[in-house]
């Protein structure tokens, strides 16, 4: 018996000592030494004198990540960190029930494989790639967008939509729904199929509507993908960075309309104007919002 311990304990520390040796180095490391960094004045490269909470106090009552004065008067730009939030409350809900509702269309159709490829393919695609399609798309004179503005008589709201600081955020959200849409409904697609055919077929007996069979038997038996693709909505909308950089460069849209923190991450630490201070409290702000929320989220399961 307490051979087969040592030789369990043996393959254990086998099997874990790689995966966590890699994760101290590539995300503990990192971000213990930003936790540290952010405290501290920067040359360069080179960590200069403790300067306590001057680069928290300094990035959180910067214009480009929290403009209050524009939140107050509802302008853009409104700053990274408000622009992230909108991402999260407007992007999340919509792909979920949107990826939700796919799912459920598609299940008893036929060739639902081919919609369901085809929903999806969005996903697979680069998000750099995403960005520069949204351009095209938007573009005032060979857009689709813009075109189809045109067929249906409504030629006064033709725009460069990614250039009007006014509704680019919107535009660029609902680029990322419909990249985002194709993974929760993959995920949902999983979910509906692993549910026993006979308790819907057992619903329908009993006279339960199709509302009733969604909300009695399906959304119970979902609900735990449910808090996966927020989660993943989440940290994916917090990280974002490809689509806005391809859609307004570093600057993040006319006079930074619609700038995330990623992109306020990049333009601080690799810009003529370094400042890895700022760059270390951003990339934390975005950890200190993305982690509480999953656990919070993930707890809910």
């Amino acid at each position: 018996m307490l051979s087969f311990d040592r030789e369990k304990a043996l393959a254990i520390a086998v099997f874990l000592i790689p995966g966590l040796t890699l994760f101290g180095i590539f995300s503990v490391g990192p971000i213990a030494y930003s936790a540290v960094g952010s405290f501290y004045s920067w040359e360069t490269f080179t960590m200069g004198e403790f300067v306590g909470l001057d680069n928290w106090i300094d990035s959180l009552t910067d214009p480009l990540i929290v403009h209050w004065s524009n939140i107050q008067e509802l302008r853009y730009p409104m700053g990274a960190l408000t622009h992230n939030l909108l991402w999260v409350v407007i992007h999340v809900p919509a792909s979920t029930f949107l990826g939700l509702g796919l799912a459920l269309l598609f299940a008893d159709l036929r060739g639902r494989r081919i919609l369901r490829a085809m929903v999806f393919a969005g996903f697979t695609v680069p998000p750099i790639v995403i960005g520069l399609v949204l351009l095209f798309i938007y573009d005032p004179q060979a857009g689709i967008f813009n075109e189809l503005l045109r067929v249906i008589g409504q030629e006064q709201w033709v725009r460069n939509w990614t250039q009007s600081p006014q509704v680019a955020i919107y535009a660029l959200i609902a680029g990322g729904i419909w990249v985002h849409t194709g993974f929760s409904m993959l995920l949902y697609s999983s979910s509906l199929s692993a549910i026993d055919p006979s308790l819907i077929e057992s619903a329908k007996v009993d006279g339960a509507g199709p509302w009733r069979r969604f909300r009695d038997i399906i959304w119970p038996l979902v609900k735990p993908v449910t808090a996966v693709v927020v989660i993943m909505g989440i940290i994916w909308v917090m990280r974002m960075f490809d689509i806005v950089y391809a859609a307004g460069g570093a600057a993040g849209g006319p006079n930074h309309a619609y700038s995330v923190l990623g992109i306020e991450v990049y333009r601080a630490a690799f810009r003529p104007d370094i400042d890895y201070g700022m760059a270390m409290v951003v990339a934390l702000l975005q950890l200190f919002i993305v982690a509480p929320l999953a656990l919070y989220i993930a707890r809910m399961r």
